[in-house]
């Protein structure tokens, strides 16, 4: 599996104090005005996922060179699995 690249999210937490949390691209997510963060796996296995309040998020960096080669990756694949051509 390729590597993604890292995002670190600096956001509050409910008791008003800035966190830092550093996790693989394909852990962090923005969906619906919060950002979805793997935190973990529970006990089955299953991704156990925090949702942040965009309002309580001061800021994402991510590195996204090797993000960008994936998502075109995938991109050229899908156009090749339909026929398209450029």
């Amino acid at each position: 599996m390729p590597d993604t690249g890292t995002a670190t999210i600096v956001y509050d937490d409910p008791d008003g104090k800035v966190q830092e949390r550093a996790v693989e691209n394909d852990d962090i997510v923005y969906f619906d005005d919060h950002w979805l963060v793997k935190v973990g796996e529970n006990d089955d296995g299953d991704d156990v996922v925090r949702r942040i309040p965009r309002e309580r998020v001061h800021h994402v960096e991510r590195s996204i060179d090797e993000l960008e080669k994936k998502v075109e990756g995938a991109i050229e694949k899908a156009k090749e699995q339909v026929g398209w051509s450029a």
